[in-house]
């Protein structure tokens, strides 16, 4: 029987940036899976790069899940100077590796717990899904909630919450500014329309609009409001060229409750008053992603259950997790799994082996609990 730290050293060692396929993990899932219990169901798709990505659903019966336990299979990128991302470490009590902590630790942590278990002997049905391209989008979980491809009465989406059940959590959003001027000789600036010089208006303007959102406040969040971010700025062709185009990257987290197409229109507003403001300014506004915040579940047996497991207070994200669209496939829906978000997404990323230990064993009493008949619980 191998334990979830076991599992977890296989993992973070079959690389699975978004940028490359998630097969191979999704392989390693499968073989690990009893195929006279599991039945299984792959959905594939190729990504904007015509890489093939793999989604996996696996159950122990027919229909809905009585309990689905859900999993993002891709990481972040990593330096390739950082020797541990691919090839793990535990020391001190952390297993250090990309991915250990969002979120491969919950995979292990999920094949380690069904491991234990006489699975045949489970009277209600039992779920598995993997997906693919969480990091980039949440692409796996848009498709498999497209394609309605499983059912549940609860689920648990694995993210690094500490063991602490979460109901809630923000939005997404992502939007680009472009804004334009005319190039001309830095020489003769007047002959051209400094793009650059339009963007910082408008990169203060936004400055104003963050702090307008900060104004609305849901005390169950930190930052306990709708955070905007000016991600990127890129702009001009030479350092002796009026810049004639500079493009804006920003970004916003909205709380549940708040209308996420509220900054939109509070920026768009914004460049609505430049344009009026300064003559030969122009901006666009381009809205690329959307995703709605994670709102709580009318029902809370299964994050109390959780709760009295972990003995760990119920909690709320501010970043971004498949909750949101995957809500739709199920009634009661939290996030859990082991590991801090503040230490993901960089090199040193790592998981605490006794969370990952602990975790396992609270996800084989919750299966027990949920999806076994009461003489077998």
């Amino acid at each position: 029987m191998k334990s979830a730290v076991n599992y977890l050293l296989d993992l973070v060692a079959i690389p699975s940036v978004s940028s490359m396929s998630n097969r191979p993990v999704i392989e390693y899932a499968l073989g690990q899976l009893d195929p006279s219990v599991w039945r299984t169901k792959v959905y594939p798709y190729r990504d904007e790069a015509g890489l093939e990505k793999v989604n996996l659903v696996a159950a122990t019966g027919a229909g809905a899940a009585e309990l689905l336990l859900v999993c993002h299979t891709d990481t972040v990128p990593f330096d390739p100077a950082w020797p541990e991302a691919v090839h793990p470490q535990v020391r001190n009590g952390k297993l250090y590796g990309r991915g250990s902590c969002d979120v491969k630790g919950y995979l292990a942590c999920v094949l380690a717990a069904v491991s234990e278990l006489n699975v045949r002997r489970l009277s209600k049905p039992l779920a598995i899904l993997l997906t693919a391209d969480e990091e980039i989008g949440c692409v796996g979980a848009k498709y498999i909630a497209g394609k309605n491809a499983i059912r549940s009465r609860y689920a648990i989406i694995g993210e690094p919450t500490g063991l602490h059940p979460v109901r809630a959590g923000k939005g997404y959003a992502l939007a680009e500014i472009v804004v334009r001027g005319r190039e001309g000789h830095s020489a003769f600036p007047a002959r051209g329309h400094s793009a650059i010089y339009d963007a910082a208006r408008v990169v203060t303007r936004l400055e104003q609009v963050a702090k307008k959102l900060a104004a609305r406040k849901n005390a169950d969040f930190d930052p306990p409001y709708t955070t905007l971010n000016v991600g990127l700025i890129r702009g001009g062709t030479a350092k002796n060229i009026v810049p004639g185009e500079c493009r804006i990257t920003v970004e916003w987290r909205p709380v549940p409750g708040d209308d996420p197409l509220r900054p939109a229109v509070l920026i768009q507003e914004e460049l609505a008053r430049l344009t009026r403001r300064y003559p030969g300014f122009q901006a666009q506004f381009d809205l690329q992603r959307l995703d709605p915040a994670f709102d709580p579940s009318p029902t809370d047996a299964l994050s109390a259950l959780v709760q009295s497991l972990a003995r760990r207070s119920l909690a709320t994200v501010s970043f971004g997790t498949e909750a949101a669209h995957l809500r739709s496939l199920t009634t009661e829906t939290i996030v859990f799994g082991p590991g801090n978000m503040e230490t993901a997404h960089k090199t040193g990323e790592f998981v605490p082996t006794a969370e990952l230990n602990n975790c396992a064993a609270i996800l084989k009493t919750v299966i027990e609990k949920m999806c076994a008949s009461h003489h077998n619980a």
